[in-house]
């Protein structure tokens, strides 16, 4: 009698599932208990948390050896790491809109802060209404939350709310659990589609002591960080070596701190049995910028430093502890997600599924990145950047032609990019520059939208300065 109920549950959970071919994924899931009697009987949960400026070399499963990020590099075990991830832009507000749209700058068209992703633009989270998911999305980044992900159509989106430069995690965790427990009282068996951006790894560096002086370099104290954030302020200029290494343990202990703050907030979702069957992706909208090519903090150039970014992925059904290190882009999370879903492609998306990838080898492609302005319309160091196996090709601003002016680089042999050549061993530059000119072109072609512009209040550039941004 036990039997043949169990078998009719597990019947039933298979035909409402999508076009009954979840079973795989109901029967290994890797964060499901092994009870029959508490399999979900429906699509997964998604959990997309966004880390603001998170350089993928601070993660141990990146290979930091310092021990930053115990928690991180244990959900990296349980999932799929992708070590050559690269963001679409190095600031914040159009890589976010790319990863929800799986489109480029040049076409969703989010390139100032003041411009509001189009509600022409076909995103991820849109795509899962058929499926019935409700949307939370909770930034602590102000910007990104009003600009994106309103216009992702999140039936919730925290905003930015507070006295300081930047917003804690905490806050913007318990509102989303709030948020969790509200909706699971009114639609207990509807899937959540769950958005978290944190701020701890952005400027101001500013950790609680006990962050601060774990990672003291020699000689300095984490308690000057109030002075260090002024004069990164404004006097950039006169920052020495010694300030650098002040800023990067600062920095360190923000990301120390961010993963803590992650485990806090993914132990409460297994609390609420949010994860017993979810999709999860953590990644970053860019990294940070330390003077090793002469700048600081983000948004100005295409170097690794800040394109690089961390990318885990945890799915039902899906192997753990596998490492990709072919070159993928953040435009192919949101095909990646439909197709761990079983929802068919959607055309509009640039990105590839990276399902093939965590499963076995395919054919590499070139990854692809623009800055056409910095976020206050600025000229860039660079505009586009392209990256084809160890070969990355930099354009800056000046270079409208293929004898314009380039940097070149190998990966393999020079990853710091350290040492520019004018064609590096198995790189032909112009073949380079015509491909990525060729790739502009048809992304020009297919179907560009226009943002929506809002001028902004002074209340606004005030934060923003605050924040780094000086203009």
């Amino acid at each position: 009698m036990v039997d043949r109920l169990a078998r009719r549950a597990l019947d039933d959970a298979i035909a409402s599932f999508h076009r009954n071919r979840g079973l795989a994924m109901l029967l290994l899931a890797g964060l499901l208990p092994t009870s029959c009697a508490r399999r979900p009987t429906g699509p997964p949960n998604v959990v997309v948390v966004v880390v603001d400026t998170l350089r993928a070399d601070r993660l141990g499963c990146y290979g930091n050896p310092r021990g930053l990020t115990p928690f991180l590099d244990g959900l990296a075990a349980r999932g799929a790491v992708f070590r050559n991830a690269y963001a679409t832009t190095s600031w914040t507000n159009p890589s976010v809109a790319s990863l929800f749209t799986s489109r480029y700058p040049s076409q969703h068209q989010v390139t100032t802060f003041f411009a509001r992703l189009s509600p022409e633009e076909v995103n991820v989270v849109a795509k899962l209404d058929p499926l019935g998911y409700l949307g939370g999305g909770f930034s602590a980044n102000f910007g990104v939350a009003d600009q994106v992900g309103r216009a992702l159509g999140f039936r919730s989106c925290h905003a930015y709310h507070t006295n300081k430069p930047k917003l804690r995690a905490a806050p913007v965790i318990e509102a989303g659990l709030a948020w969790v427990d509200r909706v699971r009282r009114r639609a207990p068996r509807r899937p959540l589609f769950l958005y978290f951006q944190f701020m701890e790894p952005h400027f101001p560096y500013d950790p609680p002591p006990e962050y601060r002086r774990r990672f003291d370099p020699p000689g300095r104290r984490g308690d000057d960080a109030l002075a260090i954030n002024k004069k990164l302020l404004v006097e950039t200029k006169a920052i020495t070596e010694d300030d650098l290494a002040l800023l990067r343990s600062l920095y360190d202990g923000e990301v120390a701190l961010m993963d803590a703050e992650l485990r806090r907030l993914f132990g409460e979702l297994e609390k609420r049995r949010v994860l017993e069957h979810a999709l999860v992706v953590v990644t970053a909208d860019h990294g940070e910028e330390f003077k090793e090519h002469g700048g600081i903090v983000h948004g100005d150039s295409l170097y690794n430093e800040v394109l690089r970014v961390p990318l885990i992925v945890l799915a039902p059904g899906q192997p753990a502890g596998r490492t990709v290190a072919q070159n993928v882009s953040l435009v192919d999370v949101a095909p990646t997600l439909l197709d761990l879903l079983h929802l068919p492609p959607e055309p509009r998306f640039e990105g590839r599924s990276l399902l093939p990838l965590w499963q076995g080898d395919v054919p590499p492609v070139d990854v692809v990145a623009e800055l056409p302005t910095t976020a206050f319309g600025a000229a860039p160091r660079h505009t586009l950047a392209l990256v084809r196996g160890s070969i990355k090709l930099l354009v800056r601003p000046d270079s409208s032609d293929p004898s314009g002016d380039t940097e070149t680089y190998d990966l393999a042999r020079d990853p710091a990019e350290s040492a520019p050549h004018p064609s590096p061993p198995d790189a032909d530059t112009h073949l380079l520059l015509e491909a990525l000119h060729r790739h502009e072109t048809a992304l020009a072609e297919r179907a560009p939208t226009h943002a929506e512009h809002r001028p902004p209040s002074e209340t606004t550039r005030e934060r923003l300065r605050a924040l780094g941004y000086v203009n």
